[in-house]
């Protein structure tokens, strides 16, 4: 029997006002505790991640953070991770140099910052992001940049120029009012991909002299080292995802089951299987106990 995992978006799907309903909690905590596999898949940094989930005690399996652009394990270990190319976040402040009702982020292992705003960003953000200069930039690594717009012409001319500019290097994923710039190679549904081939792979040690004397015995994420030597089995994963918005098509399109949430807009629903009201209705169904 294959073993089952749910991808889960957090903003706008389980994340509301900063918190998680306790409903929503305990349906997490009853999957897990079935031996089942539960995984956050997010634009959120590290950092960001770390602030919604450590005050709650959340846990989980792994997360996509950056809009795939980086794994962590369930101790927010980073497992794997791809930064933006050079020049990328400078190219983008020059375009929207000037520009009001844009607030421009930078994310990265360590740090997440703040480095145009032209809306005014409240305290919560504040808490998120530290105020920097471009200056700060230098010798930085940056996974992701997202971008918030008051102005959707605005947005979309940023949208057009992103990819005009620096397709195939960079690539931006709309949220709600937010874009969010990841290497051309990451996405939500990428992210859950490399997951489950990495899942698929031989423990450390389950595989023989084939992975060399003295090798760790762990194959690269999402190749299938080691899958025909010695007595382990590939176990198959069977996949659910639930998210509300545009940078979650890619994640239900890598899914076996895919949903959406009553709020989604027309072109994230067309591409699920369904729409359910909450994270804990999806678990509940899936554990045959009764939704609200």
């Amino acid at each position: 029997m294959p073993r089952r995992l749910i991808s889960t978006d957090l903003d706008g799907t389980i994340v509301f006002n900063g918190t998680i309903s306790l409903r929503d909690r305990e349906a997490m905590a009853r999957w897990r505790a079935a031996g089942n596999l539960l995984v956050i898949n997010t634009g959120r940094s590290v950092s960001a991640l770390e602030h919604v989930v450590v005050p709650m005690g959340l846990e989980f399996d792994n997360a996509i953070l950056y809009t795939g652009a980086a794994i962590v394990d369930e101790d927010i270990r980073v497992q794997c991770s791809t930064a933006l190319p050079a020049g990328v976040v400078e190219d983008i402040l020059d375009f929207v140099e000037g520009a009001p009702g844009v607030t421009v982020f930078t994310t990265g292992l360590d740090e997440d910052l703040l480095i145009y705003d032209t809306i005014g960003s409240g305290s919560e953000l504040l808490t998120l992001f530290r105020p920097a200069t471009r200056r700060e930039l230098d010798g930085r690594e940056v996974i992701g940049v997202p971008m918030r717009f008051t102005d959707p012409e605005m947005a979309a001319r940023t949208e057009t120029y992103l990819h005009r500019r620096w397709e195939g290097q960079a690539v931006g994923f709309r949220n709600q009012d937010f874009i969010d710039v990841v290497p051309a190679s990451a996405s939500k549904g990428e992210g859950l991909r490399r997951l489950v081939a990495r899942l698929a792979e031989p423990p450390a040690g389950e595989t023989d002299g084939a992975a060399g004397e003295g090798a760790s015995g762990e194959a690269p994420v999402g190749s299938s080292a080691g899958f025909d030597v010695g007595p382990w089995t590939a176990e198959p994963v069977e996949t659910w995802s639930i998210g509300d918005s545009w940078n979650d098509i890619s994640m239900h399109a890598a899914a076996d089951h895919s949903y959406a949430l009553p709020w989604s807009p027309p072109e994230v629903v067309a591409q699920c299987d369904g729409t359910v009201s909450s994270l804990a209705d999806l678990i509940d169904s899936l554990m045959g106990r009764p939704t609200l």
